[in-house]
């Protein structure tokens, strides 16, 4: 290197008047010549000081004071002083006299400098003291430069003066160095390892109850260390860590900024490009981070081949030593003078290496919150045919599976130009080392390619069959599990089972065993092809340079270079992958954001009239709306012309089907207007048809974001008849209602979702038939309190869709629609006068009795009638002296709360949560893992895998000794017997590798997944009702995906990679101690400070892997939910509401996740630290024992070789112990599923009853008592009933009396805590459930009804004919329906819950199912409440005719629907009251029953 440097040193005869000249590196000592230390090093330190220096201080003294003021304090005055010393010692040597070298103009101008650059350094200290909270990183390098720098120019003159004899520098001026050196040092030490103390109390604690996050706060040293991660790291050492010790997240992190400056990217596209690109919207809003991270890594890149050379350089250092031993012409000090810059060059890849890995994380955080956040809000505008189009499951795929591929883009992006940069790299250093032999290597590289990208594009198809199986699967598990009850009711959990597995066996394993097949082929290339490459190099080396012989300095450098080179090649394919999973993630991401939104000026809205008869909803000129657009028109409404005025109430009644909730919808704006217009003036509230409850408690349904106003919410809890039902609930109104509100009857959540439209006082009322679902004297109520003119609604406009007759006589307009069109409206009167019209017939034929309208009544009547509703006497007198002021003051719309971050419990109550373990994962765990991937599997693969290394490490021994045989003879003896067996090893070592990854893929993790899911499934389908009442969808299904997913494709690969490294390590280690024993006494240190640190960071990072986990699940659970409501949560306009709740638990989750990112930089960090010590310790200690004369060059090459490989190897051990330990978690977490507690078995063998039981249909409770659950109070108490065989029984009562517990009791949903029930004499207790279920048939309350065929629906234990089905069909007025469907008719497929079915339709679907199933008891729970009364009569009428040979039992709200019944029970809170023939209960106005028939005006006054 000198040489080369000698020629241009005349040119810097003034400059550099050394003899040894510039340098930089001195030949013959190998350090930094004096030259090169003065006139660049220290200059250059001095002019960062007076440039960057400079600024900082203009910017400190000019910005704001940071509003902390420090005490002056010992701290401020010894900096203060070291510095000034600093200043004296810069001034003297200006003023001294100077020998020969220090006359040199580096010299001269470096002391100028140095004065100058410590003045700077002296004011910015001050400055820097009083101004800024975080120590300032100029300061820091400055004085780490000074102190280092000032080191090298000392042992500069030392070393010469040991060898030379003479001092190069005058005693004074090496005194000086040597004091500035020691302070410098000093200084630094002062500077960063101290915190100034605050005077006063300090900062004021912040709003928020988090800490803030130490990063914002932390200096340059600690950000590039990661030491501001520590003090999290022993919190999570000493105790187990949970919410409360996550910190705040780092400034400009929140995903509601961070999604806000996307959303604006993202606009800006649309609105300006015909063909919008989301990669662009991406890069523009994240780029900036990426940028710099492409910049460091290059440095890194650029690094980490320095080290080969460095490697080469010490082993020729070796050779030389040993030659010339004898004539002591190499200075022993040249080699430690090489170790140490092998040490320092490592240190440095270290720091660099992690800050890109810092820059690369942030970069998928952000992308991660925002586009969460994004999707959230464009899934709240999206169209009627755009969600129809993308169901939920597909929506939180993209949430959960696409954004993580972006995510994971940001690590694996850079390699698409870092990849191909360090292969340019390596070849330019192979050219240089082993000239053009090396282009062999490139020619094989070359060749290898195409198959390369052959195998990634099967790769790519494999995978894309993957995510549809995935989603095919999720979908089917989330179906079943929505409708659990159902499949519960009609034993239908085999066939969807069955339907299950196939997906998952047949479709999604198979498909994951040849992606196994194919990772495996993959691996294989890349083992083998630095293999070739090294072997055809050696070869044609050694064939074609006859006389150079093939020596040690040439093959370490070589092989340390193919090692390298393995890794561009072996990344470069993942990177690819990821790239092009990215790539098929954004057009999804794409295709969503673009989809179709709401048609945004369907609905004009207008500010709410004040005058009672205005007009405040309007809908004219023929309007017409669509279901959907695309692919053909589906007209929903057509011809409206329809009008509500303020403080009346429009009815909308029609058959079903007919378009009454259309109309709601399209007064809402979800549908689109393609004629006339619709205006609608104020607030609007909604209450859908099928009640929307939130997942939290009654109390948070009703306010529903509104503020809280004590007296107003009493008012609407017992307008709405709630509070008997709140007193009976366990904790009141904070009663968690579960997902969906599956703990309350669907009176009460019918009821729960009116208050909460009472509650928000808008202008505008649209209820969509709130009054179905519950019995006729709570609809009483609810019209008198509620709806009435006297109600609590009287002055707004109601727009009320129902079939419940009753209600007319109060409207003041009803509108009749009929397949889509109005074709009659008028008030009460103009209807009932109109003798011809439709209206008046279904009035007169079914609500005569009623006709005493109710604005007559006078309170004391109301009073007594409503006896049976206890304490809901409210004052109706009072009511109308209040409701004048009421109106102007607290029916004023209801403000809406402000919005504060959640914590985060604030959304769970602890009996909620969900359950985490804490603390290591225990070994029964990895002993089930490993018997369910079958033990024989895997000991053959841990055989493989340390053949496979010892046959790569003989390998390398070999090379060791054949390259030192041609070091001996200066030539290369031998060739093809030395080449051969090295070509025979490393052929054994890659064969061996592929066996282990087939091994691993084909025998052992897909044995492993396949009995994972199928215990999993097969316990949660035979887990009882309770379980998932307590326990959220979303919970499980995050079970069924995302643990899966983690036991199918993470878990394997973890395992194999962390046995590969930990053999890698091992094998490593023995080859150093083989080359130098010595090495053993650094090995043992180093390595209990590794465990130290590894147990360190597996506590901490364990518990936030868990916590991110755990955080994650509301994510999704809240996103299924508010998809659930979409509607409702734009209905009454709570959007950002529900986008601040989003936001917040995404930014919960990312706090989380944001310090486990970190905890790996920071072991990282101080692992790879570790090994840096190890590279210093093999190569001082080989330059030790070369002093003694017992160490060869190659020994040396083998040791350190092996040596720069161990980092990156003990890094991922650690890091893959944590990658088990968290993976593992998915199969503990899947464990815990797989035994859960299970309800009776489906079959008892001994005790099974005839195929054709029940023979008579009689049923018989005695003394039957039950609870939901072990913990909740009875529900139904000493029950005493004997039912004769096709008796038809009517079951009544208050809503929450017991009714449908009394059919779950007999399905056996819930089981008998007391007494017994026994059919045709047997017991039910003593069969199978399935036994019992198949033979029973109901109707249930809720209809649920299957993505998949129509005959799926009916049929999917698929025992009944074509035929069969289409009578039953045809019984239950479905036929035409069906049949309109589509030319596949039976095969006709309906979509997620029954979307293109209406509600009243999904009712008459079941009712087809209990026509099928030939049963003799058939339960019919409110099986008609969804349905019009014109409907309900024909039902009925089949109901008596198809079933006469059946026992019936009727749960009831229309109570007509039960007159003709031959008994009826009325019970009341659990017990039953009465029971009798419908005709004698009538004759006692005492009885319950009595009360009634007389609310539903059945009684003759």
């Amino acid at each position: 290197m000198a040489s080369s440097f000698s020629s241009s040193a005349s040119l810097w005869c003034d400059f550099c008047q050394d003899k040894e000249g510039w340098g930089p590196i001195s030949s013959k000592y190998g350090d930094f010549t004096l030259c090169f230390v003065d006139g660049i090093l220290l200059n250059g330190a001095a002019l960062l000081m007076l440039i960057f220096g400079s600024k900082e201080l203009v910017r400190l003294s000019r910005g704001p004071h940071p509003g902390i003021k420090y005490r002056k304090n010992w701290l401020l005055v010894s900096r203060i002083s070291l510095v000034a010393l600093q200043v004296a010692l810069a001034v003297l040597p200006l003023f001294h006299g100077k020998l020969g070298v220090e006359k040199q103009w580096a010299s001269q101008s470096q002391r100028i400098l140095n004065f100058l650059s410590v003045l700077v350094a002296l004011a910015l200290h001050w400055v820097e003291y009083f101004r800024s909270n975080v120590s300032n990183g100029i300061v820091l390098f400055y004085w780490l430069f000074q102190g280092l720098f000032r080191l090298s120019a000392v042992l500069n003159v030392k070393i010469r003066e040991n060898y030379e004899g003479v001092l190069p520098i005058s005693e004074f001026s090496y005194k000086i160095a040597t004091v500035q050196c020691i302070t410098s040092f000093l200084i630094l030490a002062l500077e960063s390892l101290f915190t100034k103390s605050v005077e006063g109390r300090g900062e004021l604690a912040s709003d928020s109850v988090r800490k803030v996050n130490p990063y914002d706060a932390a200096n340059i040293f600690s950000r590039i260390s990661f030491s501001w991660m520590t003090q999290m790291m022993k919190t999570g050492y000493e105790k187990y860590l949970t919410e409360n010790d996550l910190y705040r997240l780092p400034k400009s992190f929140g995903s509601a900024e961070i999604s806000d400056s996307f959303r604006r990217n993202w606009d800006h596209e649309v609105k300006h490009r015909t063909k919008p690109s989301l990669t662009w919207a991406l890069c523009i809003t994240f780029g900036g981070k990426m940028v710099v991270a492409a910049f460091l890594k290059a440095c890194f890149d650029t690094l980490a081949f320095t080290q080969p050379q460095l490697l080469r350089i010490l082993i020729k250092f070796v050779g030389d030593y040993t030659e010339h031993k004898a004539l002591d012409e190499v200075p022993i000090v040249k080699g430690f003078m090489i170790a140490i810059g092998m040490f320092l060059v490592s240190v440095l890849q270290t720091s660099i290496l992690h800050q890109y890995f810092l820059r690369a994380f942030d970069t998928g955080m952000n992308i991660k919150s925002g586009l969460t956040s994004v999707i959230y809000q464009k899934s709240l505008l999206l169209s009627n045919e755009a969600s129809a189009a993308s169901s939920t499951g597909d929506i939180v795929n993209l949430m959960s599976v696409d954004v993580q591929r972006l995510q994971d883009l940001t690590q694996w992006g850079q390699i698409i130009w870092s990849g191909p940069f360090q292969l340019i790299l390596c070849l330019v250093s192979l050219y240089k080392l082993l000239g053009p032999s090396m282009w062999v290597g490139v020619a094989i590289m070359i060749i290898m390619i195409p198959m390369n990208s052959v195998i990634v594009r099967f790769q790519k198809k494999l995978q894309k069959i993957q995510m549809k199986n995935k989603d095919e699967r999720t979908r089917i598990i989330s179906e079943i599990l929505n409708n659990i009850k159902s499949l519960k009711l009609y034993a239908w959990e085999k066939p969807y089972k069955e339907k299950l597995e196939h997906v998952r066996n047949e479709k999604e394993l198979k498909n994951l065993t040849k992606m196994g097949i194919t990772v495996a082929v993959a691996n294989f290339q890349f083992n083998i092809v630095p293999f070739l490459v090294s072997c055809s190099t050696f070869a044609v080396f050694v064939l074609t340079q006859k006389d150079r012989p093939l020596t040690t300095d040439l093959v370490f450098p070589a092989l340390t270079l193919f090692n390298l080179l393995s890794f561009p090649l072996a990344i470069i394919p993942t990177a690819i992958t990821s790239f092009i999973e990215a790539s098929v993630s954004v057009t999804r991401l794409h295709n969503f954001l673009t989809s179709e939104e709401l048609q945004n000026d369907s609905v004009q809205r207008k500010p709410k009239v004040s005058a009672r008869g205005e007009v405040a909803v309007s809908v004219g000129a023929d309007a017409t709306f669509l279901w959907q657009r695309k692919p053909e028109y589906k007209v929903a409404l057509k011809n409206i012309n329809f009008q509500a005025k303020k403080g009346e109430l429009t009815c909308i009644v029609g058959r079903v089907g007919s378009g009454k909730s259309a109309l709601i919808q399209a007064v809402l704006g979800d549908l689109f207007r393609v004629k006339g217009f619709a205006t609608l003036h104020g607030s609007v509230a909604y209450v859908s048809q099928v009640p929307w409850i939130m997942n939290g408690s009654v109390k948070e349904n009703i306010i529903f974001g509104h503020r809280y106003d004590a007296a107003f919410y009493q008012k609407t809890i017992k307008a709405c008849a709630l509070n008997v039902d709140i007193t009976t609930l366990p904790e009141g109104d904070e009663t968690m209602v579960g997902e969906k509100g599956i703990s309350l009857s669907g009176g009460q959540k019918a009821r729960l979702s009116l208050a909460r439209a009472v509650y928000a006082r808008a202008d505008t009322y649209l209820l969509d038939d709130p009054l179905a679902a519950v019995d006729e004297h709570v609809a009483k109520h609810l019209i008198q309190y509620v709806l009435g003119s006297s109600g609590l609604l009287g002055t707004k406009t109601k727009v009320l869709a129902t079939n419940k007759i009753t209600v007319l006589s109060i409207a003041d307009n009803i509108t009749l629609l009929d397949n889509g069109e109005i074709i009659q409206q008028g008030s009460y009167q103009d209807v009932t006068s109109d003798k011809s019209s439709a209206l008046f017939k279904i009035i007169n034929s079914y609500g005569k009795k009623s006709n005493r309208s109710l604005k007559e009544r006078s309170p004391d009547e109301s009073t007594s009638e409503s006896s049976a509703t206890v304490d809901d006497n409210i004052d109706l007198q009072k009511l109308d002296e209040n409701l004048v002021d009421v109106d102007k003051r607290s029916l004023r719309r209801a403000s809406d709360a402000t919005l504060r971050s959640l914590g985060f419990g604030d959304e769970e109550r602890p009996a909620l949560r969900e359950h985490r373990e804490q603390g290591k994962v225990k070994w029964d765990i990895y002993i089930e893992y490993a018997k369910a991937c079958n033990p024989r599997h895997v000991v053959v693969f841990m055989s493989c895998a340390v053949l496979s290394m010892f046959l790569s490490v003989a390998g390398s021994v070999w090379l060791k000794h054949w390259s030192e045989v041609n070091t001996k003879y200066g030539a290369n003896p031998h060739v093809s017997m030395y080449l051969g067996i090295y070509f025979l090893l490393g052929l054994g070592s890659a064969f061996s590798t592929l066996a282990q990854t087939v091994i691993l893929w084909v025998y052992c993790t897909i044995h492993g997944s396949r009995y994972l899911h199928d215990a999993m499934t097969t316990s949660v389908l035979k887990a009882p009702m309770s379980f998932f009442e307590t326990t959220p969808i979303g919970r499980i299904l995050n079970r069924f995906s995302n643990d899966i997913y983690k036991v199918d494709e993470m878990l394997g690969r973890t395992f194999s990679q962390f046995f590969v490294n930990t053999i890698k390590v091992s094998f490593t280690i023995l080859v150093i101690c083989y080359s130098t024993w010595q090495f053993v006494f650094i090995i043992v240190p180093m390595s209990t400070l590794y465990i130290y640190y590894q147990q360190y960071y597996l506590r901490t990072s364990r518990e936030l892997r868990r916590l991110d986990s755990v955080t994650r699940s509301p994510i999704y659970a809240h996103f299924q939910e508010s998809l659930g409501g979409i509607s409702t949560i734009r209905g009454y306009g709570q959007q950002k509401r529900f986008t601040h709740i989003n936001q917040a638990r995404v930014d919960n989750n990312m706090s989380a996740y944001y310090p486990s990112v970190n905890a790996n930089r920071w072991l990282a960090f101080r692992l790879e630290f570790i090994g840096s010590v190890i590279i210093l310790g093999a190569a001082v200690l080989g330059v030790f024992r070369l002093r003694q004369g017992t160490l060869s060059a190659g020994m040396i090459g083998l040791s350190l070789s092996y040596a720069l490989q161990i980092t990156q190897s003990l890094n991922w051990i650690v890091r893959m112990t944590v990658e088990v330990e968290t993976n593992i978690v998915s199969v503990e977490r899947i464990k815990e599923y797989s035994e859960l507690p299970s309800e009776a078995p489906a079959v008892i063998e001994d005790s099974r009853p005839p195929e054709n039981w029940p023979t008579e249909g009689s049923i018989k409770f005695e003394n039957y008592s039950t609870r939901y659950r072990p913990e909740l109070d009875l529900i139904l108490k000493d029950v005493n009933i004997d039912i004769k065989p096709q008796e038809k029984i009517g079951i009544v009562g208050r809503t929450g009396a017991g009714k449908s517990s009394l059919t779950l009791a007999l399905f056996r949903i819930i089981e008998a805590a007391s007494g017994q029930i026994s059919i045709d004499g047997r017991p039910i207790d003593q069969m199978g459930l399935q036994d019992l279920r198949r033979h029973l048939s109901i109707i249930p309350q809720d209809s649920q009804v299957f993505e998949g065929t129509v005959r799926d629906n009916i049929d999917p234990t698929r025992q009944f004919t074509d035929e069969q089905i289409w009578h039953a069909l045809e019984l239950s007025h479905l036929k035409d329906h069906v049949k309109g469907l589509g030319k596949d008719e039976l095969e006709s497929m309906l979509t997620e819950g029954g979307g293109n079915l209406s509600v009243g339709q999904r009712q008459l679907m079941c009712l087809a199912r209990a026509l099928l199933i030939p049963s003799k008891i058939l339960v019919l729970d409110e099986a008609t409440a969804a349905v019009d009364v014109e409907t309900d009569q024909v039902i009925q009428e089949t109901i008596r005719t198809a079933f006469k040979n059946r026992t019936i039992l009727t749960i009831a709200h229309r109570i007509n629907t039960i007159l003709d019944s031959d008994r009826i029970i009325v019970l009341d809170q659990g017990r039953v009251a009465e029971i009798d023939a419908p005709q004698n209960l009538l004759k006692n106005p005492e009885s319950l029953f009595y009360a009634l028939c007389h609310e539903a005006g059945l009684t003759k006054d």
